[in-house]
């Protein structure tokens, strides 16, 4: 009774309580979760507080009223329960002993969002720093208090480990401690296992297997960074005593998780720098142990945080190199999908960090000249483009094309590719005869707009007189401002354009992608966040309505679907629905699964999935995983999926593993819009894609899948995978 209550008021009150586990290592795997739950209670009295800890933590968040996803993903109760562990572990229970627990539970809760509301300001997480200000505190507060009395648990660890699973666990227990392993790997399983304060072999080994089940690059990292501080300890002559006292040594395996993979894209650059921290942590680690020593207290967590903080307090402030490491800008709790989708999404969301910017006119025009082109466009102005329009054939002109008049794009509109502020205009340079220039003048009848600081586009070689705005006036994007002419350094009509630094006409050039387009060759393809090349013929995509309108999902809202397979039928229910970001995904009660994705007016595309696979929300965050929101015929789509999808769960570990280095999979995202029947009261919009998996360059699976959109919504979705049908029809 008292669950399911708890369920309608707060359903993920229990989640939370396992990712107070999980968030220890930065992450919320319900294995790793279980793992370190069962390590907890090796001791009892430690296991039973760390519990109550965090059950009174996230209890008194919900009821003070602060953010409930955070309490889910453990923020709030992950410090509460290291404090009780410690707590635990130190003193014998008794009544003083829970009351005490209570209030020192508030305390670093309290502490905990203090802290975040500091140092999120800077963009920087405040780790374990809460745990240490709760611990310390308990400890100090210890001596003054009488009815608190140490703990004896150390003392009759084999009985309590006897209660939990009889001789069985005694026998293993014994055998893990009795193999005969170089005193560095039993180092490492220990540190492991102190940081639930459980200071011997098996729970390391249980919590590395953990690690293994949730991230195998986190394990590496972990070994990686133990590594180099026990060769850095014997390089130096610092005493070895110091890991293993206490084993400490888990400062080390912390730090190159947090550095290595978890705040940082995971990298050879991040690896380097993971080598870096080592000593810098050692030589904390030494100091602090020295300072702290004369009070009774214990270093525990604090190198770590003073290290990892401070790393990506100078990270944040970098000018430049800003990807030698790049920091995550989308978490999603595992160093390898933080890789995976970094890679993926580098270019095809580059638009979430810029100014989105459209071609500066209608229809389809080539590319004449390119980035360091053939005739102009060099050194500090090479980031350039001149555009004309061709027919088919290729030719700029009809006639004989001795008139500005048989030029097809002469006079043709031209448009501001962003909203801005014009900052300069030039309107009083005749056009050129055909043939002839301006040398006096270089860039002709021009426009300058200011987007932001830094950031200005020029259209140059605009026709006398056809400019329509004026300085200081502020443009829309896509609003005509000029008419294409030949003034200046030109001697045939075409536009100039160029992204620069700064106000002045004529300016250094700016290397500066268009969010999207289209290109036209012998088939017609999308772009996003990229660059015209030379010769290519492209154009703005211009947004289909209906197409539009059915991927214009409103948090709240439901969307049902009849499943038939075979004789089989089956209503299946998602919900949209938002997180504290913002940020929206499809929702399946049934499977629990999530489907991220965002839109912007040239593009619906899925960024992430969490949950089960064998959902059939899955394949459709596989089959729509990058939609154009505007209908071309024969347009044709080609994207990378993250590697985190890759369902050959072998070879996935072993690129896991090499990920930072080298990788050797690849899923492809392939689709083409097939047909368009109009009539007076629909449209109908067919879509076919299909999603490839590959090793080593060779093809090892494929699914294929039909989108079906009419009057404004989806209205079916085929999946074809091994040999088997299933379609997906509205109701």
């Amino acid at each position: 009774m008292i669950a399911e209550r708890l369920k309608y008021i707060f359903p993920f009150f229990w989640q939370s309580i396992r990712n107070s586990y999980t968030q220890v290592f930065f992450n919320k795997n319900k294995w790793l979760g279980f793992i370190l739950i069962a390590v907890s209670f090796f001791d009892l009295n430690a296991g039973l507080s760390g519990l109550l800890a965090v059950l009174i933590a996230n209890s008194a968040a919900f009821l003070i009223g602060l953010n409930r996803q955070h309490i889910v993903n453990g923020f709030y109760g992950f410090n509460p329960l290291l404090v009780g562990l410690g707590y635990g572990i130190a003193f014998q229970p008794g009544l003083s002993f829970f009351i005490i627990l209570l209030f020192i539970t508030l305390l670093t809760l309290f502490a905990s969002v203090l802290l975040a509301g500091i140092l999120s300001k800077y963009g920087l997480p405040y780790l374990s720093l809460p745990f240490l200000i709760g611990l310390w505190i308990v400890m100090l507060s210890a001596r003054q208090i009488d009815q608190l009395s140490l703990s004896e648990g150390g003392i009759y660890f084999l009985n309590e480990l006897y209660l939990l699973g009889g001789m069985p666990l005694l026998r293993l227990y014994d055998w893990f401690e009795a193999l005969h392993w170089h005193e560095s790997f039993k180092l490492y399983f220990k540190s492991l296992g102190a940081i639930f304060f459980q200071y011997h072999l098996f729970a390391g080994l249980l919590i590395a297997a953990g690690l293994l089940i949730w991230s195998r690059l986190a394990f590496l990292l972990s070994v990686v960074g133990f590594a180099a501080a026990y060769f850095f300890y014997q390089a130096v002559g610092a005493d070895l005593n110091e890991l293993s006292y206490n084993y400490i040594g888990f400062n080390f395996i912390l730090t190159a998780i947090a550095i290595g993979g978890f705040f940082v894209i995971p990298s050879w650059h991040s690896m380097l720098w993971v080598i870096v921290s080592i000593p810098l942590l050692a030589f904390m680690q030494i100091a602090t142990n020295v300072v702290l020593n004369p009070m009774q207290l214990g270093v525990l967590s604090l190198p770590f945080n003073l290290v990892v903080i401070s790393f990506l307090f100078v990270f944040r402030l970098r000018e430049r190199f800003t990807d030698k490491p790049a920091l995550v800008y989308l978490q999603q709790f595992q160093p390898e999908k933080n890789l995976y989708s970094a890679l993926v999404n580098r270019s095809r969301l580059a638009h979430l960090q810029r100014i989105p910017m459209k071609l500066p006119f209608w229809g389809f025009w080539k590319v004449t000249q390119g980035i360091s082109g053939k005739h102009t466009h060099k050194d500090a102005w090479r980031y350039a483009w001149d555009f004309e329009i061709t027919d088919k054939e290729g030719k700029t002109y009809k006639n004989e094309g001795n008139a500005l008049a048989d030029y097809y794009c002469y006079g043709k509109p031209v448009l501001a590719a962003a909203g801005g502020t014009v900052t300069e205009i030039i309107n009083n340079l005749n056009d050129n005869d055909i043939g002839d220039m301006n040398l006096q003048h270089n860039w002709g009848n021009s426009i300058v707009i200011s987007h932001a600081e830094g950031l200005f586009s020029q259209l140059s070689h605009l026709q006398k007189g056809s400019i329509l705005v004026q300085k200081g006036q502020y443009v829309q994007q896509g609003t005509q401002v000029a008419s294409c002419g030949n003034s200046g350094r030109s001697p045939f009509p075409h536009l100039h354009f160029q992204f620069q630094t700064a106000s002045e006409t004529g300016s250094h050039t700016l290397n500066y992608p268009f969010a999207a387009y289209l290109s036209k060759e012998a088939e017609i393809r999308f772009h996003s966040s990229d660059q015209p090349r030379q010769d290519e013929v492209v154009g703005n995509n211009v947004l289909e309505e209906q197409l539009d309108k059915a991927l214009h999902f409103i948090p709240g809202q439901e969307i049902r679907f009849e499943i038939a397979s075979g004789d089989e039928k089956e209503i299946i229910t998602w919900k949209i629905e938002t997180d504290i970001f913002n940020q929206s995904y499809l929702y399946c009660s049934k499977t629990q699964s999530k489907a991220w994705f965002s839109r912007i007016p040239d593009m619906f595309y899925f960024t992430h999935f969490e949950g089960n696979r064998k959902s059939v929300l899955y394949d459709v965050y596989l089959g729509a995983y990058q939609i154009i929101t505007g209908h071309v015929p024969g347009l044709k789509i080609d994207e990378r999926l993250t590697l985190s999808e890759f369902p050959m769960l072998p070879l996935k570990i072993l690129q896991d593993f090499l990920s930072p280095f080298y990788r050797f999979l690849e899923i492809r995202f392939k689709a083409s819009y097939l047909k368009s029947s109009n009539s007076i009261t629909a449209t109908e919009i067919k879509i076919q894609s299909e999603v490839q998996f590959f090793a080593l360059g060779k093809q090892l699976q494929k699914r294929t899948y039909l989108l079906c959109f009419s009057e404004g919504e989806i209205n079916q979705f085929v999946i074809e995978k091994d040999t088997h049908t299933l379609t997906l029809n509205r109701v």
